[in-house]
C-alpha cells in the first residue's frame, strides 16, 4: 500500500475522478480509507501503550504479579521490575539492592496441615528470626518470617512470606543488605497484607 501511494498519490475523496496533465485519475476511496483507518489504529495502540507503560511511575501505583492462570495476587511494591531467571517457576523484581524472589511449587506432602506445623515449629527455634507471625489468608495458610538485622551491616536480611493450599507451595522472598532494608521494609509489608488466593 506504502509504494502505491508513493507511486500514485492519491486523495480521499470518494469516486471523484480529476484531471492531471490532462490525464484522467480515479481515487479509490474504499483503499484509502482502509488504509487511513489501519494507520490511525496503530498510532491509537501506540499512545495507549506508551501511556499504560507511564501510568505505574506517574502515578505510584503498585503492579500485580502477571502469570497465566495464577490461582493468587500480590501487589509488587512500587518501583522494583520484573528481572529474567533461567529457572524455571521463579520470578524476580528487583529496585536497587533489594530483591523479591517467588516460587511456586506442589505440596511436599499429602497433608498441608502437617507442613504447616512443621515449617512453624522450625521458625519458632530458629534464633535468627526476630518474629514469626502467622497470617489469616482465605483458601490456606500463611506464614511470615522475619531475620533479625545482621550483625554484618553489608550481609543480606531476609523476610519470607509462605502461603500454604491443598496442593500448592508459595514462598515469596523479600531482601535487602542490612544497612538498607528498613527503607525497603514498608513495601515489602504492604506486597504481605496485598497477597491473597483466588477462590472460585
Amino acid at each position: 500500500m506504502t509504494r502505491r501511494i508513493l507511486d500514485k498519490p492519491s486523495y480521499p475523496l470518494g469516486g471523484i475522478s480529476f484531471r492531471r496533465n490532462r490525464r484522467p485519475f480515479s481515487v479509490n476511496y474504499k483503499k484509502c480509507k482502509v488504509g487511513i483507518t489501519s494507520f490511525a489504529l496503530l498510532l491509537i495502540a501506540a499512545i495507549c501503550w506508551a501511556q499504560a507503560d507511564k501510568a505505574p511511575a506517574e502515578e505510584g501505583a503498585a503492579t500485580s504479579i502477571d502469570i497465566p492462570g495464577r490461582f493468587f495476587d500480590m501487589k509488587v511494591p512500587e518501583g522494583f521490575k520484573p528481572q529474567p531467571v533461567e529457572e524455571g517457576g521463579i520470578l524476580k523484581w528487583a529496585k536497587d539492592s533489594g530483591e523479591i524472589f517467588l516460587v511456586v511449587g506442589d505440596l511436599f506432602h499429602e497433608s498441608a496441615d502437617v507442613v504447616f506445623k512443621g515449617l512453624r515449629k522450625a521458625a519458632d527455634e530458629d534464633k535468627r528470626m526476630e518474629e514469626v507471625r502467622v497470617l489469616k489468608i482465605k483458601g490456606g495458610r500463611g506464614l511470615l518470617y522475619k531475620e533479625k538485622p545482621p550483625e554484618d551491616p553489608l550481609r543480606s536480611r531476609t523476610w519470607r512470606l509462605i502461603v500454604i493450599t491443598d496442593k500448592k507451595m508459595i514462598d515469596v522472598e523479600f531482601s535487602a543488605p542490612g544497612k538498607e532494608f528498613e527503607s525497603f521494609a514498608p513495601g515489602f509489608e504492604k506486597a504481605v497484607a496485598s497477597f491473597k488466593l483466588k477462590t472460585s
